[in-house]
């Protein structure tokens, strides 16, 4: 590891410029990272685990913003990676997993701003509010079809009430669709307990969520080790893939080379480009249900990270990132549908608990 010093900016912020190479990106690459803060900052330690710490001037108070580039070179090539507001003043964050589960990527915890910086959604999409979200792992692609059937022919023979028709898809490697709330729910256990983790979602009286039926209600466990449909918190932060304030994971700008969208149909996954966190498709081909009932901004979200505890639309579970009918596929934009229904616009993708 090398450490190197690098300019104060206007705002009085001091670069400090870490390089390492990363295991997760091409054999003999390297991933650079960089402070900016409001107040004098210092990186001190980057660990083979991959977290960086810094000392900043402040005691306490002060939002910190890492920044990632592939490249040392050109005048545009860092971006911001993940925003952390320090408690201390020596912070600890880890900012890449070595030992990220295949297929998923890490997603570090931080703070974001959530919603519609633009004002052009709806009212749903304000206000602006910043929200922490911890570290977890999350799928780099929905759930595919051909995934869906080999945890759904385990779970159907493990007391799972997950028996065909229960999901569809166009092909093997396309999204699954036409899954309710619960079918996601009852699946992400199923997939849990093959994998030999522990299932996150269980019934009021304690019992694993196996039903996949209108009721009885999911109880989740946050602590739980296993895979579970993202907040829609999570879900937006990932989607952003570290920058703040743009309409789309990729910029301000749309076109058909970016996202299935305004189209016929799902496409295969991960054909379109991936985000600053290396997910793919969170803009368009499916919708992806998320945990949390769809509800206000200002009265919960602000202040609890796992959504409001009832809907404005009944039993209504939030749905993100459009889909390939939709013209319309900001990050921001929310949308919802009642659990137990089912579309062949709404698909998944699923999250695991991360080491902080």
């Amino acid at each position: 590891m090398t450490t190197t010093k690098g300019r104060r900016l206007r705002q009085a912020a001091l670069f400090v410029c870490v390089t390492f190479a990363c295991a997760r990106v091409a054999v003999g690459g390297a991933v650079f990272f960089r402070m900016v803060s409001p107040t004098n900052t210092a990186i001190t330690a980057l660990s083979a685990g991959g977290t960086l710490v810094w000392s900043n001037a402040a005691t306490a108070g002060v939002t910190c913003t890492v920044q990632r580039a592939v490249t040392l070179t050109g005048s545009s090539n860092w971006v911001d990676f993940v925003r952390h507001t320090a408690t201390n003043t020596a912070v600890s964050l880890r900012v890449f997993d070595p030992a990220t589960p295949a297929g998923m990527a890490f997603i570090p915890a931080g703070v974001f701003q959530m919603g519609d910086a633009f004002a052009e959604g709806g009212n749903d999409e304000v206000p602006v509010h910043m929200v922490y979200t911890s570290a977890l792992y999350m799928d780099q692609t929905e759930v595919t079809w051909a995934l869906w059937q080999n945890v759904r022919n385990w779970a159907i023979t493990n007391g799972y009430d997950l028996y065909p028709p229960k999901g569809d898809g166009n092909a093997t490697n396309q999204p699954v669709h036409t899954v309710t709330w619960y079918e996601a729910v009852a699946w992400c256990n199923a997939r849990s307990e093959q994998a030999g983790l522990t299932p996150c979602y269980h019934t009021v009286g304690g019992a694993v969520y196996r039903e996949a039926t209108y009721g009885p209600e999911a109880v989740c466990d946050w602590s739980a080790n296993g895979y579970r449909l993202p907040t829609e918190a999570e879900w937006e932060r990932a989607a952003r893939g570290g920058p703040a304030g743009r309409q789309y994971p990729w910029g301000d700008i749309i076109a058909s080379t970016n996202a299935n969208y305004a189209g016929t149909n799902t496409c295969p996954v991960a054909v379109f480009g991936a985000n600053g966190y290396g997910l793919y498709d969170v803009s368009g081909n499916v919708w992806e249900w998320c945990w949390d009932y769809y509800g206000p901004y200002l009265s919960d979200y602000a202040s609890n990270p796992y959504g409001p505890t009832s809907s404005w639309e009944g039993k209504g579970r939030v749905l993100r990132g459009g889909s390939w009918e939709e013209s319309d596929v900001r990050v921001a934009r929310r949308g919802w549908s009642n659990p137990e229904e089912t579309f062949a616009a709404i698909g998944f993708r699923t999250v695991r608990r991360a080491q902080e």
